[in-house]
C-alpha cells in the first residue's frame, strides 16, 4: 500500500504519523487514507470513549496495530499534545513522522475569544510536533480563510489571497459566527507560518484550504455556525463505516426542503476522497513545501445540485429550486491541487455528479 505517483515518500511508507481530530468528518477521512497509502497513524479525539467505532472500523479494514487513539480533551491548553504523549511515535517505530492538524471548534461562536483557541491549538500541535523532531507538518486551513461567497462578484484568487474582511470585522466588534470563524483559519495560518520561521525553520508546513469547511468533503450542508451532529450511537456514513455529520442536510435535500439552505451560498466544492488524499499528499510530497493547497475544485448551486438530481432519479418529480446566482471567483491555485492529485493518484478530482450521488446513498 503506497501512493502510486509518490515514490520517494517525505515521511517513509510505513511511519506512524498523527492525525487530530481522528474521529471527525474531516479527520476520519485524512486517517482512511493515510492507511491506505501505508501509514500508520496514532489520531486525537476529544473523547476515546466516543471514538472506539473508529478503532474497530479500521481496524477490521486495515488490520491490528496500524491505527492508535489518544484523548486530547482541550487543544487550546498549554502543553495540550505533550500531555497527552500524541506526537511520541518512539514506542511504536523509528524514523521519521509527520503530523496533519485537522481539529477544529466547529460550534460557530461569535466571540472573538474563539480566534485565540483555534491559533493556540494549532500552535501547540506544531510546539509538539517540532519537540519530537517532526519535519512534515499539515494544517488544514479553509477557502474562507480566503474568501467568504460572494454571489454574481467576480475576482480572483491568489496564493497570497486572505479574508481581511472577516478579520476587519472582527476587528470591530461586528463579526458572526461564520466571520469569526472565517479569522480563525487566517489567524491560524498566520500564527504558524510566523511562528514556524522563527522557532522551527526546518520543518516544512503545507496548509490546506479546502472549500468550506461543512462543504469540502460532501456538497449537501448546513452552514458552518452549526455543530456537527454526530451519534453517539455510531456513524453514519457516504462510505460505510465513516461519519457523516451532514445526514440531515441529505435528508432535507431528498425532502425539497429547500427552505432548509436558505444559508446555502454559491460556492465551490470538493469530493471527500479528493479532500481526504491532498491532506496525505501535503505529507508525503517531497516537492510541496511551504505551499497553500486549494482543494477547491469548481462551482456548485443549490439548483445545479437539485439538476443533478432531476437527471439521476427521473422517475422523481423535483421542483425548481431558488436561483441565488453563481459563484464566479476564479481561483488560480486550484490547477495546482488538482495537478497533486493527478500526479500521485491518477486521477483529477471527482465530479459534481459522482459527489452528489454519494450523498444520497441509503437515501434514494
Amino acid at each position: 500500500m503506497t501512493i502510486p505517483g509518490i515514490a520517494h515518500p517525505a515521511i517513509p511508507y510505513g511511519s506512524w504519523v498523527v492525525i487530530s481530530g481522528a474521529t471527525g468528518f474531516i479527520g476520519s477521512h485524512v486517517v482512511d487514507q493515510a492507511l491506505a497509502a501505508g501509514y500508520k497513524v496514532r489520531g486525537t479525539t476529544r473523547s476515546v470513549d466516543r471514538g472506539t467505532w473508529a478503532k474497530k472500523y479500521f481496524g477490521e479494514k486495515y488490520g491490528e496495530g496500524v491505527f492508535d487513539l489518544v484523548e486530547v480533551k482541550d487543544m487550546a491548553l498549554d502543553n495540550a499534545f505533550d500531555e497527552a504523549e500524541v506526537v511520541d511515535c518512539s514506542s511504536f517505530a523509528p524514523g521519521a513522522s509527520g503530523i496533519i492538524h485537522v481539529a477544529n471548534d466547529m460550534t460557530g461562536s461569535s466571540d472573538s475569544h474563539a480566534i485565540s483557541l483555534a491559533v493556540s491549538g494549532a500552535l501547540n500541535a506544531l510546539k509538539a510536533a517540532t519537540k519530537a523532531g517532526i519535519k512534515r507538518f499539515v494544517y488544514t486551513s479553509s477557502s474562507f480563510a480566503v474568501t467568504q461567497p460572494k454571489p454574481n462578484e467576480v475576482f480572483e484568487i491568489t496564493e497570497d489571497t486572505f479574508n481581511e474582511e472577516a478579520v476587519e470585522k472582527v476587528r470591530k466588534g461586528t463579526a458572526n459566527g461564520e466571520d469569526v470563524y472565517c479569522a480563525s483559519k487566517v489567524e491560524a495560518e498566520r500564527a504558524l507560518t510566523s511562528w514556524g520561521k522563527e522557532h522551527a525553520p526546518e520543518v516544512v508546513i503545507n496548509m490546506g484550504t479546502p472549500d468550506f469547511p461543512d462543504l469540502r468533503l460532501v456538497v449537501l450542508t448546513p452552514l458552518p455556525s452549526q455543530p456537527q451532529r454526530q451519534s453517539r450511537a455510531g456513524p453514519q456514513s457516504l462510505q460505510p463505516g465513516l461519519p457523516n455529520h451532514r445526514q440531515m442536510g441529505q435528508e432535507k435535500l431528498w425532502e425539497q426542503n429547500y427552505a432548509a439552505f436558505n444559508g446555502f451560498q454559491p460556492q465551490h466544492y470538493i469530493n471527500v476522497q479528493d479532500d481526504a488524499k491532498l491532506h496525505i499528499i501535503a505529507l508525503a510530497n517531497p516537492e510541496v513545501s511551504g505551499e497553500r493547497i486549494f482543494g477547491m475544485t469548481a462551482p456548485c448551486t443549490l439548483r445545479e445540485i437539485v439538476g443533478i438530481l432531476r437527471e439521476l432519479y427521473p422517475n422523481r418529480k423535483w421542483e425548481e429550486a431558488p436561483d441565488i446566482g453563481e459563484d464566479r471567483i476564479v481561483v488560480v491555485p486550484k490547477k495546482r491541487a488538482e495537478e497533486l492529485l493527478k500526479q500521485a493518484y491518477g486521477t483529477g478530482f471527482v465530479g459534481l455528479k459522482e459527489t452528489v450521488k454519494a450523498n444520497l446513498m441509503g437515501l434514494a
